[in-house]
């Protein structure tokens, strides 16, 4: 091979930016993405990459090499948000009211399409089996279950999956080791009093009251019962109780995040959240119940195959794009693959103020800086062959 894999994935820059740009103009929400699958089947078929649907509308392919005991699974999301996006002065804005790429995705779809032009270049001399992951619904938690169960019979040595991120620098690589995301629980507190009218508080059980108490009591929690060394967060973002000024009503409802990239501390922090709630609506006379529902799972970059993406992008680019980054409070339900096969999460940079690629996911401005998008197929492609020598 006389061109180097970052070489080849340079070639396909735009047709990657040609595909994003149309994934773009037209997003679909968590598992509405018919028009994205389509597109996406579309290209494989092209290609002549044999696929199966996962669910409604994801996508599992294959790409082999020599070797069908070798592989490798390489991710990508396909959903959109229920945003309005406001970047009307780019011809790819997207055509959907309320609906708008903004938090990658799109690229995402690209660059392991783009992948898989590069792997067509390659297959003949590659030692494995590539398994191309194009998973609906992401943004709402599903997808990953149907994937999974595709993978099951066959031998994947690892699960790759690539996030662009708005915080780095246009084209810089993070593939530390480690806590990557925090797991994403979501809770609700459904608080019961006793109604009344507002001129007589005695003869009712304020559910208000008692919401604001939990609240604080609450609070406190992250400060006096983790460690402060430790990445954790416990965010009420709904508090919905009444209908009138004048009128004491008899419930309450809370809801809130809790972020955790700790184990420990995410068992703790439930059952301390419970602890307190119900300790809290005892002191007050009332009632409450405490639902907490598994949103996405840690996400933990295994060692080994950091490193292996280390070397990867050393090889491709220079160590000097190499950069570490904090681990991340929101969630990544990737996190499911790796809690089955070794591998990580890699991310790549698309920050570019001069280009208007400034702002932060799942804002309305969103956008990014597209001379990333050849990097990330070759490092889809650098990463899958530096497993097939060295796992």
């Amino acid at each position: 091979m006389t061109e180097s894999v970052a070489e080849i994935s340079r070639r396909y820059q735009s047709y990657m930016v040609e595909l994003r740009r149309k994934i773009h103009s037209h997003p679909e929400l968590s598992f509405e993405e018919q028009g994205t699958s389509t597109l996406v089947q579309d290209e494989l078929n092209r290609l002549g990459i044999p696929f199966e649907l996962a669910g409604d509308y994801g996508i599992v392919a294959t790409i082999e090499g020599k070797n069908p005991h070798q592989m490798v699974a390489l991710r990508a999301d396909m959903d959109a948000l229920p945003i309005h996006e406001n970047n009307a002065h780019l011809p790819y804005c997207s055509k959907t009211p309320g609906v708008m790429h903004a938090c990658g995705h799109d690229g995402h779809v690209a660059m392991l399409l783009g992948a898989a032009q590069v792997f067509q270049h390659v297959k003949d001399t590659m030692n494995g089996t590539v398994k191309l992951c194009f998973q609906q619904a992401e943004e709402r938690g599903g997808g990953t279950a149907e994937i999974l169960k595709l993978l099951a019979p066959f031998p994947v040595k690892s699960a790759f999956a690539i996030h662009l991120w708005s915080e780095i620098e246009s084209g810089k690589f993070s593939v530390q080791a480690g806590p990557r995301m925090a797991a994403g629980d979501n809770f609700e507190i459904v608080i019961q009093g006793v109604g009344c009218h507002g001129a007589t508080p005695h003869r009712g059980v304020d559910p208000i009251v008692v919401a604001s108490a939990i609240v604080m009591n609450v609070s406190h929690l992250i400060a006096r019962e983790i460690d402060p060394t430790h990445a954790a967060a416990l965010t009420f973002g709904k508090l919905h109780s009444g209908e009138a000024g004048n009128v004491i009503p008899d419930k309450a409802v809370l809801a809130g995040t809790l972020r955790t990239t700790d184990k420990a501390d995410q068992v703790h922090l439930q059952a301390a959240l419970r602890r307190v709630v119900q300790s809290t609506a005892d002191a007050f006379r009332a009632r409450a119940e405490v639902s907490i529902k598994r949103g996405g799972p840690m996400l933990f970059n295994e060692a080994r195959c950091s490193q292996l993406a280390e070397q990867t992008v050393q090889e491709l680019f220079g160590a000097g794009d190499l950069m570490a980054f904090p681990p991340l409070m929101v969630s990544e339900n990737f996190g499911d693959f790796l809690e089955v096969y070794p591998g990580l999460m890699a991310f790549i940079g698309v920050r570019n103020e001069s280009r208007g690629a400034c702002f932060a996911h799942h804002h309305p401005q969103f956008n990014i800086d597209e001379d990333a998008l050849y990097r990330g197929a070759a490092l889809h492609v650098g990463y899958a062959l530096k497993c097939f020598e060295s796992l």
